[in-house]
């Protein structure tokens, strides 16, 4: 086995070219760590141990082996993140400006999985519908006995392309008083037989009585999922998601990643002090008709901006440096928050321009 030489004095190698460009249809780059992401760019990462470290707007994402779509939205903006790549299966992407996941807000009637599409108005996205087969809890079968600690819930994932459900079991006086499905999930063909485990921490472990869960299926004919199997351009505005085939009703919302790319001061306010900035709350989707956070992304905790602000005399006149743009999946767009450290007694007002950015990120090769 290879082992990798280091000491004092030798330090990481040098840029090398990251993918063999010599061959046959592979990605032509150059000896460089560093490349910038315009909008709606994907890099894949090349096979090795590699350090990479995500600018403002991008991130890592991995290729779900369950759904069959990239995932992973989360910014670890400028921390090194440790990756082993095999050069097909985890990627960095900047798709600021580009519809992420889809929020199905009704799932219609008479839907069938062959024949259900859904497509999109503009930017050229490309969809996969999931017809039916959401998980639901029956019962109870046994509540179990002298637990201290909440068990864990397992719960088989449906075949490709599906969504994983998930449940959290509620722990009363040492028994399981009921499963809670944290995610619904999507694409099953029969009801998956959940096993709740003890805790490893559960100090009663030798003397649990384990409980059970039986689960059913709902859904059938309706929409209950749809993942983006291709994010496409970037656009100005989520496009409009239209369904297919031979059902009705089906309404689906499109979740389009967004950043702050500025503001403009309507009113400069009286008596803001001697710094300001912009900072946001809200900017995530909606919630759907099903629980699926993890895909609908209805659980996705946006990032906050933070804009500086030039001030005259205790008022705004300016918009300053943009620190961070922050990162939003929007359903609601986010509001902007006006802080600064003195007594304001007529309040500025501001509004931001939401869109796309492009981004440096890093890939040093270890």
């Amino acid at each position: 086995m290879a082992i990798r030489i280091s000491g004092p004095g030798v330090g990481l190698q040098i840029p090398q070219y990251l993918y063999p460009s010599e061959l046959f249809n592979a990605p032509y780059d150059y000896a460089t760590n560093r490349v910038t992401l315009a909008p709606g760019d994907t890099l894949p990462l090349p096979a090795g141990e590699l350090l990479v470290t995500v600018g403002s707007v991008s991130m890592l994402q991995f290729l779900d082996p369950i759904t069959n779509v990239w995932t992973g939205l989360a910014s670890d903006r400028g921390q090194p993140i440790y990756v082993r790549a095999d050069g097909f299966t985890t990627r960095l992407a900047n798709l600021t400006g580009c519809p992420v996941a889809a929020v199905v807000t009704g799932g219609g009637t008479g839907y069938i999985q062959s024949s259900t599409t859904v497509t999109a108005s503009a930017g050229g996205s490309t969809w996969q519908p999931i017809v039916g087969g959401q998980a639901s809890v029956i019962s109870l079968g046994s509540a179990g006995a002298n637990y201290s600690i909440q068990p864990e819930v397992f719960i088989p994932a449906p075949p490709q392309p599906g969504i994983p459900a998930t449940a959290v079991a509620n722990l009363s006086a040492g028994t399981v008083s009921g499963v809670t499905l944290t995610n619904v999930g999507a694409g099953y063909l029969s009801a998956p037989p959940a096993v709740i485990l003890p805790s490893p921490n559960d100090p009663n472990s030798a003397s649990i009585s384990q409980a059970t869960v039986v689960l059913g299926l709902t859904g059938a004919g309706a929409i209950t999922g749809v993942l983006c199997t291709n994010n496409g351009a970037p656009v100005a505005t989520a496009p409009t998601l239209t369904a297919g085939g031979a059902g009705s009703g089906a309404t689906i919302s499109a979740v389009l990643l967004q950043t702050a790319t500025g503001a403009s001061i309507a009113g400069a306010g009286v008596g803001y002090g001697s710094a300001a900035e912009i900072t946001t709350v809200g900017g995530r989707p909606n919630a759907g008709a099903y629980t699926n956070p993890t895909t609908e992304l209805t659980g996705y905790r946006p990032r906050k901006a933070s804009i500086g602000l030039g001030l005259t005399a205790g008022s705004l006149t300016s918009i300053g440096a943009i620190y961070d743009g922050g990162l939003f999946a929007v359903g609601v767009a986010p509001s902007p928050i006006l802080l600064t450290n003195g007594a304001v007694t007529t309040a500025a007002t501001v509004s931001l321009t939401l869109g796309s950015a492009s981004d440096t990120c890093t890939i040093q090769q270890l």
